[in-house]
């Protein structure tokens, strides 16, 4: 691309952009004004160009907005199609989290007011999640279940989802038969539907790898005809134009699959036209479709002979695919690059990368790159020893010139040299035995060696999956010792959240209502795992029965420091706590922070961090006499309390969320609900770590007094 285009390009995009935003901006200037059904468009509007501008932070923002309000209205229909998208939304940015924090009891509500199209296209979401998360078995369970819950029903999309979810599940237990099996029932299933859904198409695709795996070429190629009738006929059911998005999608896969049909039957002027046919519709060549194209592209040469041709398309190929984490993947694309090596004799380079091979593959396909490795080095070894024999030829007719020359020597020279030989063969002869034997002798122990790692690895497994069955049942109190219900009151909205980094976790919330005074406290206990969920249990008792007592916040801090900072707590655990004391009538806010991250108020257009005095944590030394402080109120205010999982979490490159960020989207926010904040903020955070292990554990509480009119 020139300047000139590059130039033109640019203006265009931010054209776009600034006509976005003031579309945007006149939408929200409106918004006040709007009720009901208008509203509801105003709100979707945001929501598309969110998309539009492929937004993430946006999206989340408007779609809750969008939310929270059909839910206002009692929308049903409207808040059934936001759950659904907001579980697509976690899915395609592979927040698993989230989805699996929210999915059961999106799933409740769906089904409650029978919104069946809706329940299964999240189950569905669900199914793969777990699969696509190395969660095999619990993901093939739910396609199972989901599958009963479908055929109970008599529900067509459910079955077909559910067999697509069993299918997704098998290809990566690597069983395919089976997935074989389950894909078939997809497309059996879902071809009876009056309206065949778009997305069903992929069950076609997904069946077309497993074929090709399996080198059912000729029952490919009969998929291929009723794949390309299943494609015309999704255009026909949702009067889509041949070029609209997905199709187009569609139609790489299709003119792909063709393509591995024709080069599994050496059939290569017909995978070449094919493969013509799916570049036409590659637009990205970043894409899933392009690099796949690009590895049928390179297996087309490689059946032409023009293995130069392969390998520069295999090279193009090799750095897209690194650049994914999809191990299965890039062992491929490796495995066609050994093997085009192999064939420009570059045997070295070969074996190099079946090496390579070895060292990431730790799936079924372990034997069979063994079984290359070997047979590389098989070749390498004859190679060597035909070399050893030409060198040994060579030195023999030397040796048979000199004979003749030096005849006149006589028999006894000839004898001497004849015996002398024979004797240094027999020495390297019982030389070489001996070292076989080693060799043999080692490689024996090298197998005794695995099969004892073996049995000392299922030993591990098995105690491994025993701890973990105890951690899930002390998860399972620990969240009950912290609420999740809410008062449903309307001068009040309070909300909060917990995500243990590990399965059990040292953070805590809780809440006391008595009458209209609502204490709240929320820590974060030093440490992780077991020993801080047990210091965690006993703070948060603590709290429940001082704010019985109606004590004071800092009078609470000081009794809990003295109940935990005895001669019991022999580890120097110690929380960081925030207790507040709310009147729900003014607003007015007592408060102690004990340590802890300071809250945030969050007021319209401002977001700004509590000043506070500093107070030790809770539990370090006795007899701390805590100091309290107040607001006056902090009516129609929202109050944000947080530990330091927010703030600090990490993602991959070790930089944290920060201050600033959370300052930032608080103030940009407008405020639904406190559920909204929190919700928002997860998948911020989720988003921000991308992929990365959570550092520690995230837990949240939000709360905002509303003034009675």
């Amino acid at each position: 691309m020139g300047i000139r285009q590059f130039l033109i390009c640019a203006m265009l995009l931010l054209s776009a952009t600034s006509l976005y935003g003031n579309e945007a901006e006149e939408i929200r200037k409106r918004l006040p004004q709007l009720k009901g059904e208008e509203k509801l468009e105003a709100l979707s509007r945001l929501l598309d160009i969110s998309r539009e501008n492929d937004d993430f932070q946006s999206q989340i923002n408007c779609l809750y907005d969008h939310l929270n309000e059909a839910r206002r209205q009692g929308n049903v229909e409207q808040e059934s199609a936001d759950l659904l998208t907001r579980g697509a939304l976690f899915y395609n940015n592979d927040l698993n989290d989230s989805l699996f924090y929210y999915v059961r009891g999106d799933l409740d509500y769906l089904a409650k007011h029978e919104q069946w199209m809706r329940f299964y296209r999240l189950w569905y979401s669900l199914a793969n999640t777990y699969v696509y998360s190395d969660s095999l078995a619990t993901g093939l369970k739910e396609a199972q279940t989901m599958y009963e819950n479908a055929k109970e029903r008599k529900d067509t999309l459910g079955q077909g989802l559910a067999y697509m979810a069993m299918g997704n599940a098998y290809y990566n237990m690597h069983d395919m038969e089976e997935s074989s099996v389950a894909y078939q029932k997809a497309i059996d299933q879902l071809m009876t539907l009056h309206l065949l859904p778009i997305d069903a198409l992929n069950a076609f695709s997904s069946l077309c790898d497993v074929l090709e795996r399996t080198q059912a070429y000729q029952q490919l190629r009969q998929l291929t005809v009723q794949w390309k009738k299943a494609i015309n006929q999704s255009i026909k059911d949702w009067n889509l134009s041949a070029n609209s998005p997905g199709i187009i999608l569609n139609w790489v896969y299709y003119y792909v699959g063709c393509a591995q049909a024709a080069l599994g039957l050496h059939q290569t002027e017909q995978a070449s036209r094919m493969l013509d046919e799916a570049r036409k519709y590659i637009l990205n060549e970043e894409s899933d479709p392009y690099r796949s194209w690009l590895f049928y592209q390179a297996k087309l040469c490689q059946q032409r002979g023009s293995f130069a041709e392969a390998l520069s398309y295999n090279s193009k190929l090799l750095p897209l695919v690194e650049g994914i984490d999809d191990k299965a993947e890039l062992i491929r694309v490796k495995q066609q690059r050994a093997e085009i090596m192999t064939s420009l004799g570059k045997d070295k380079a070969a074996a190099d990368l079946y090496r390579e091979i070895y060292m990431i593959n730790d799936s079924a396909n372990i034997r069979d790159t063994k079984r290359q490795l070997a047979e590389m080095n098989a070749r390498f070894n004859v190679d060597e020893l035909e070399m050893k024999q030409a060198r040994l030829e060579t030195e023999q007719a030397r040796l048979e010139m000199e004979k003749a020359q030096q005849q006149r020597l006589g028999i006894i020279i000839i004898t001497s040299i004849i015996v002398l030989s024979l004797v240094i063969f027999i020495y390297f002869r019982l030389r070489s035995a001996k070292r076989l034997k080693v060799a043999h002798e080692e490689l024996e122990e090298a197998h005794s060696n695995l099969l004892t790692a073996y049995d000392q690895l299922e030993e591990t497994t098995a105690a491994k999956e025993r701890i973990e069955s105890d951690l899930r049942i002390a998860r399972d109190i620990q969240r009950s010792m912290v609420p999740s219900t809410f008062p449903d009151r309307p001068d009040m909205d309070l909300y909060a959240a917990m995500t243990p980094a590990k399965l059990v976790g040292g953070d805590l919330y809780g809440y006391l209502l008595l009458d209209d005074k609502l204490y709240f406290t929320l820590g974060d206990v030093s440490g992780k795992g077991v020993p801080a969920s047990l210091f965690m249990a006993q703070a948060t008792r603590l709290f429940r029965t001082l704010a019985t007592q109606q004590m004071m916040p800092a009078e609470i801090c000081t009794r809990i420091n003295d109940a935990l900072s005895g001669e019991d707590n022999e580890q120097g655990m110690f929380v960081t706590m925030f207790v507040g004391l709310v009147d729900l009538k003014t607003g007015h806010l007592d408060f102690c922070n004990a340590g802890h991250n300071p809250p945030v108020l969050v007021a319209p257009d401002k977001a700004v961090f509590l000043e506070m005095q500093p107070n030790a944590p809770i539990g370090l030394w006795p007899g701390l006499e805590y100091e309290g402080e107040e607001v006056e109120s902090i009516m129609d205010i929202p109050f944000f309390v947080y530990s330091d999982g927010l703030n600090e979490a990490e993602n991959r490159q070790l930089e944290q969320f920060s201050d600033e960020r959370l300052l930032k989207i608080l103030q940009n926010t407008t405020f639904g609900s406190s559920r909204q904040t929190i919700e928002m903020l997860e998948a911020a955070v989720e988003k921000h770590r991308d992929g990365a292990e959570p550092n520690d554990d995230l837990t949240m509480l939000c709360v905002k007094i509303i003034r009675n009119n």
